[in-house]
């Protein structure tokens, strides 16, 4: 499965039964190798310290 996102693009995290997403934008710092069929993805937010591995499955663009 191909990346359908890009390196410095605005993204928000998905809602779902695991994790409850804080509503800040995250901005992709690179693209990292597929879990299976799930993309990855290095994100950090201008709120938090740390940067994250998010899946392609956990990610929805920005709205604006």
């Amino acid at each position: 499965m191909l990346h359908k996102f890009r390196i410095g693009q605005t993204v928000h995290l998905t809602r779902d039964n695991l994790r409850v997403a804080n509503d800040n934008s995250f901005r992709i710092l690179a693209l990292r190798p597929s879990d299976g069929d799930d993309p990855l993805y290095l994100v950090k937010s201008d709120a938090e310290r740390c940067q994250r591995i998010i899946a392609q499955s956990a990610i929805k663009r920005d709205p604006n």
